[in-house]
């Protein structure tokens, strides 16, 4: 089978667009889906396995909702895994909580590196050796 197609664009309003949403989704699920633009038509036959892309983006004032789905003629599926479509928000995650070990670890690398601290002395030294003034 040689490289066929067809593109239809428009604009429509909200009613316009969820008829035409039904449509599609109402032939996808007959396994045939034709669309047609005057004497100009692509008959599609889903297969069993369907690859799919759906992304959803925000701009400003733009929303856009992009769906792509291919398939082979003959092609195993495979579950997708994860994935929901739905007209709900989902709730926030709580925060993790750490362990109480996890937590008190900055107080006991501070116990246990007490050398880790530069005397004022060594600051005092180290001003000078650069050329600047302590700031207290």
């Amino acid at each position: 089978m040689g490289k066929h197609g067809i593109s239809l664009k428009g604009t429509v309003d909200f009613a316009g667009a969820s008829a035409l949403l039904a449509d599609l989704v109402k032939s996808f699920g007959e396994k045939t889906v034709c669309l047609q633009k005057g004497d100009e038509f692509c008959t599609l036959k889903p297969g069993e396995a369907i690859s799919f892309e759906i992304e959803a983006e925000l701009k400003k004032n733009r929303q856009k909702l992009v769906i792509e789905l291919s398939w082979l003629e003959e092609a195993p599926a495979q579950a997708a895994q994860d994935i929901k479509i739905t007209s709900v928000e989902p709730e926030p995650l709580p925060e993790p909580e750490l362990p109480a070990a996890v937590e008190a670890v900055p107080e006991a690398v501070a116990e246990a590196a007490p050398c880790l601290t530069v005397p004022e002395a060594a600051k005092k030294d180290d001003e000078a050796a650069s050329g600047k003034k302590s700031k207290k």
